[in-house]
């Protein structure tokens, strides 16, 4: 199996424990293959030992319909959605009021 670790503001212990197994590709990205159960434990002990930061990890899944399913941990992470297989970030969406679109229209209504 394939894994990815996205590691932002980690401890460098963290970031020195992931690069026993994955090679980091970029500063605080890590990529390898890996068995399972390698895998599942790094998961564990990092995101168990993150005090700061935050970390997502995307391995390659079968039972899923995208053909990989992801984790996120650490500060304010957020929440993943399984809909019908398909895991989704739900993300909040917010309209400034200075953002044009944003802005009534200002074509009268044409209905009588």
């Amino acid at each position: 199996m394939i894994a990815v670790i996205i590691a932002r503001a980690v401890p460098d212990h963290l970031r020195g424990y992931l690069g026993r197994f994955l090679s980091e590709v970029v500063p605080g990205v890590f990529v390898g293959r890996t068995s399972p159960t390698v895998a599942e434990r790094m998961w564990e002990r990092t995101s168990k030992d993150l005090k700061t930061g935050s970390m997502a990890m995307v391995i390659t899944d079968q039972n899923m319909e995208q053909g990989y399913s992801f984790r996120t941990a650490g500060t304010d992470p957020p929440e993943v959605i399984n809909l019908d297989g398909l895991q989704l970030i739900a993300t909040r969406y917010t309209q400034h009021m200075d953002d044009p679109a944003a802005q009534p229209s200002e074509t009268p209504d044409t209905n009588p």
